[in-house]
């Protein structure tokens, strides 16, 4: 514990310091929630220089395995920290202003709120812009790793016997390029003539593979074309590996072992986009060029697990049953999107291909590598995908009191275990939010999003290590 105090002090600070900007808006807007906010970051960084302060003269060593543990720590108490703002400010009851920062957090977007000030929209968009920074760097950091779900390890130390976690040197290394994406989100957007609230919000969302949106910023995408084309590289920047964009970057695209994912990604995409079309043309008699952009974008948002709709009601015209598949599988490895992950679904083709052949040649000799080797890659990936059929299928049981059908307690499930809130809320007319469900439904749909962000088997292993440590 006071190896992990340090790290949780650090993501106290800046819960703390994000509250700043939403009092900032709510001064100017004159909407008297200052208070609120100011309080939030006082106590909140309070707690840092408690936690900090009291373990200043220890030594810390963080062990990959006690990462795990961090992660989940961080996953579930930050949110705590903002959800009195949360409840004050939307007039949510805590449990509901719990799971709406949880969602948030964990850039999952399922929401209760139709409207609200724009301090609250601020400060959620804040909330799920740090989540994403912090999906990326447990996963490269911590989860990778430690060997959880068949993650690639791109870790200079990867495969030795030095078990310690340096998540500073990870952030500044993640950090610069994902700031400089927002940025860039956020002048394109105003350069397309969008407000600064509307450009912030829908950047810090395509960024993060959030989906917490003001309804300005849904009724700019309806109404306007141009953000859906402008925003649509940045859903797909936030589908793929962050090793392959400094790949990108450095001009060293073709030495990136992400790049064959990378690839597979952007082409599911276009598949994807022109399916999504030709159903859009069909069904919702929209214009051919409109009908085209609208599945591109569905496409890249539902691939990057953001869920962001090009307009109201667009995926009430899409078969839900594809859409949970899309959501399922979702992005790539290393980055901010949910879901079983391109990196495992060709594993398991190509090892479910091996088997096949070996069955047929008994004599064959194969190749046994899978970027970088099979044996115990192929275990974690196998775990990794068995961990989200248990997930998803105890969520579903979870969930369903209080659901009107099979349906949305399928949706609400997918959307939960792979933070595509919007999968949920979009998916059926009438559906009651999750917020509005049973105290333990609730509390499972919050578990279910922090399991998603960990992989699902690292919320098992913290569970497992809670139940039977001695």
């Amino acid at each position: 514990m006071v190896n992990a105090a340090r790290p949780l002090a650090a993501g106290l600070l800046a819960v703390g310091l994000l509250a700043l900007p939403p009092a900032v808006v709510a001064a100017r807007g004159g909407e008297g929630h200052v208070p609120v906010f100011l309080a939030t970051c006082g106590f909140c960084l309070f707690l840092a220089g408690l936690l900090r302060f009291t373990t200043q003269d220890t030594p810390m060593r963080l062990t990959r395995a006690g990462g795990v543990g961090l992660v989940a720590a961080l996953w579930l108490l930050l949110p705590l920290a903002a959800t009195p703002a949360v409840a004050v400010v939307s007039g949510l009851p805590p449990l509901a202003a719990w799971l709406e920062a949880v969602s948030a957090f964990t850039t999952t977007g399922a929401t209760a709120l139709r409207q609200g000030p724009a301090s609250l929209y601020v400060w959620l968009a804040l909330l799920q812009w740090t989540g994403g920074l912090l999906t990326i760097v447990a996963a490269v950091a911590v989860l990778a790793p430690a060997g959880l779900g068949g993650l690639p390890d791109r870790t200079p130390r990867g495969g030795t016997t030095l078990d310690v976690v340096d998540l500073t040197a990870v952030l500044r290394e993640i950090a610069p390029a994902y700031v400089g994406a927002t940025l860039l989100a956020v002048i394109v957007l105003l350069v397309s003539r969008e407000s600064p609230y509307v450009a912030f919000t829908l950047a810090t969302a395509v960024v993060s593979a959030g989906a917490h949106l003001p309804p300005e910023a849904q009724l700019a995408l309806t109404l306007d074309e141009s953000p859906k084309w402008l925003l649509l590289p940045f859903l797909l920047w936030s589908a793929t590996s962050v090793r392959w964009h400094r790949a990108l970057l450095t001009r060293r695209i073709n030495a990136a072992p992400e790049q064959t994912e990378s690839l597979v990604i952007l082409g599911w995409w276009a598949v994807l986009g022109i399916v999504l079309g030709a159903i859009l043309y069909r069904s919702a008699d929209a214009p051919t060029l409109d009908a085209i952009r609208d599945g591109l974008f569905s496409a890249a948002s539902l691939i990057s697990t953001s869920g962001i709709g090009p307009r109201e009601g667009t995926y009430m015209s899409l078969p839900l049953g594809l859409v949970i598949l899309v959501v399922l599988l979702g992005g790539g490895a290393l980055s901010v999107a949910g879901g079983l992950k391109m990196l495992r679904l060709r594993a398991i083709l190509l090892n479910t291909r091996g088997g096949l052949m070996r069955l047929v040649y008994p004599h064959l000799v194969q190749p046994a590598a899978y970027e970088g080797g099979v044996g115990s890659v192929m275990l974690g990936i196998w775990a990794g995908a068995a961990s989200l059929a248990l997930v998803f299928g105890i969520c579903v049981i979870a969930l369903s009191p209080g659901l009107p059908g099979l349906d949305a307690a399928l949706a609400a499930a997918a959307a939960v275990v792979t933070n595509t809130g919007p999968v949920y809320d979009a998916g059926g007319a009438g559906w009651p939010p999750l917020s509005s469900l049973p105290a333990g439904s609730v509390v499972v749909a919050g578990l279910g999003m922090v399991a998603g962000r960990l992989e699902m088997i690292g919320l098992l292993v913290v569970i497992h290590l809670a139940l039977w440590r001695t």
